[in-house]
């Protein structure tokens, strides 16, 4: 299958400036994130999506596109180039020095930075994870655990790869690079290009005895348990980070981040409100506390409330209840109100001393209800 022009794929123009470009690129690449979304087909969009900016955010990589098309990058074609493999491997192939970590730190809040950077081992794989809140749990917050099968260093090995520390020696193909320069011939051009070590496969060490535990790598999958804490003040779809508590490094670098997106579970009784902390709660009453405006007691999240009903209240009246909504936020005790929508509940049956008090209510009654047909 054609691969699909690089512009179009990042919905610009072929004289769309380079902030155009790395705009363009946050907003696709934040809406395709496997960590992000879920949907089929994301991924493979994502990695479209990187491709095409990897060519356009640099300067000689983009000429050579507009000159020669994706032949410029095809080995098959006579042009030389290093290709894109899968998505494990996309980042470590971009070459030509680009740094995608500050358009990654807007995305993530400075949570991640392009291998071909090489400032130093790459971070962790970061980890997505939506965790469902009760009413109760959302007002008041909670620490809940999870578990997670994570990446995490080898035991055997402390995360060196090899059995004996000694055994440990910089890539002599790389010189600890993790990347190499090949030469490729593109018609009358000679281009650089810069790619992953074929003998370290990126990492920039060799190992004279690999640790039997995980082959070299240094790392191994664990199931682990993790507390998350959930403070008071969050908001469905609010999303935050718990730094360091992602997957190792396979670089011997810093662990990813675990980033923690809220949900809630659908409830007959409450609702949130639009651009508010207020909280909506439907509740029923009897149709003889409605006709003579009792006071009623209800059980709230924050425990039981007495409300003083008016006189003549309707079905779908909300009645305000100060200070029992949602926290404005993580570190204030100031909160919206709770607004308790009416519902009258009327008997679908009723005892022979009831309908007779009834029969004798209805002819002692000159109330008429008001209907407007126009």
């Amino acid at each position: 299958m054609a691969k699909k022009d690089y512009y179009e794929v990042l919905g610009v123009s072929k004289t769309s400036t380079e902030q155009e470009i790395k705009s363009a690129y946050r907003k696709l690449a934040k809406k395709y994130h496997p960590d992000m979304n879920k949907e089929n087909g994301a991924e493979e969009k994502f990695k479209e999506v990187n491709e095409a900016a990897s060519i356009l955010l640099d300067a000689d990589k983009r000429a050579k596109y507009d000159q020669f098309g994706h032949a410029a990058f095809d080995g098959s074609s006579g042009f030389g180039g290093s290709g894109f493999g899968g998505f494990e491997d996309f980042f470590s192939n971009m070459g030509g020095g680009m740094d995608f970590g500050d358009i990654f730190s807007d995305l993530f809040g400075g949570g991640r930075s392009g291998r071909s950077s090489r400032r130093g081992p790459a971070k962790g794989q970061d980890i997505g994870l939506e965790v469902t809140l009760t009413y109760r749990e959302l007002v008041f917050g909670i620490n809940k655990r999870t578990v997670l099968n994570l990446i995490k260093n080898c035991m055997k090995c402390k995360g060196v790869g090899a059995e004996n520390p000694d055994d440990v020696h910089i890539c002599t193909k790389c010189n600890g690079a993790g990347q190499i320069i090949v030469n490729k011939q593109m018609g009358p051009f000679q281009v650089q290009n810069q790619i992953t070590c074929d003998k370290c496969n990126g990492i920039g060490k060799e190992f004279k005895n690999k640790c039997k535990n995980c082959h070299g790598k240094g790392v191994e999958t664990k199931r682990e348990e993790i507390e998350i804490p959930l403070p008071k003040g969050l908001w469905p779809g609010q999303q935050f980070v718990m730094r360091g508590q992602g997957h190792a490094s396979l670089e011997g670098g810093t662990p990813g981040d675990l980033y923690i997106t809220v949900g809630i579970v659908r409830s007959d009784v409450f609702e949130l409100t639009k651009n508010s902390n207020d909280l909506i709660m439907n509740y029923n009453i009897s149709y003889l506390d409605a006709i003579l405006g009792n006071e009623v007691i209800i059980k709230t999240l924050d425990g039981p409330v007495k409300l003083k009903l008016p006189k003549g209240v309707r079905s779908g009246q909300l009645i305000k209840v100060h200070d029992k909504g949602l926290f404005k936020n993580q570190t204030s005790d100031k909160r919206g109100d709770l607004l308790i929508r009416i519902n009258i509940s009327v008997p679908t049956s009723v005892s022979k001393e009831e309908k007779k008090i009834l029969k004798d209510l209805e002819e002692l009654s000159i109330f008429e209800p008001k209907n407007n047909i126009e």
